[in-house]
């Protein structure tokens, strides 16, 4: 099982579960949402995490502006820190990217292995392109 206490990356498809109830996995992202806020400094996502989680709360909130907005204000005040990738770890998404993965997760993923960290995500396919070393999914996390 993947623990709460390490140093994460999340991914848009985690937050995104604090928005919808048809989530999978919806009260696992809840918990996640929860630790961080008991602990924010865990929790880390690259710039284009805030345009991605844009396009996803636009798109499955029927284009609904206070919505997006009200959300986007829930996760500023979270605390997570943003960190732009090195020079290394945007070649490194680079080797992602050429493995199958999408250039979004590759960044998240170049980003957890240049911080010491691990990708926190919901998707179980890309999660098994990247590996264990640098990924954990949503399923498995657990704050015990």
């Amino acid at each position: 099982m993947a623990r709460a206490d390490a140093l994460w990356v999340l991914d848009t498809s985690v937050a995104a579960g604090w928005f919808f109830s048809d989530e999978p996995l919806r009260e696992k992202s809840l918990a996640v949402r929860h630790d961080i806020g008991e602990a924010p400094q865990r929790y880390v996502v690259p710039p284009l995490f805030h345009s991605e989680l844009v396009h996803v709360l636009s798109r499955k909130s029927a284009r609904d502006e206070g919505f997006v907005r009200e959300a986007l204000g829930l996760i500023l005040r979270l605390g997570i820190r943003t960190l732009s990738l090195s020079e290394g770890a945007l070649f490194r998404s680079a080797y992602w990217a050429c493995r199958g993965l999408s250039g979004y997760d590759a960044t998240f993923v170049a980003l957890a292995e240049d911080i010491g960290g691990r990708w926190l995500t919901g998707d179980e396919r890309a999660a098994k392109i990247a590996g264990r070393r640098a990924t954990a999914t949503l399923r498995s996390w657990t704050t015990g």
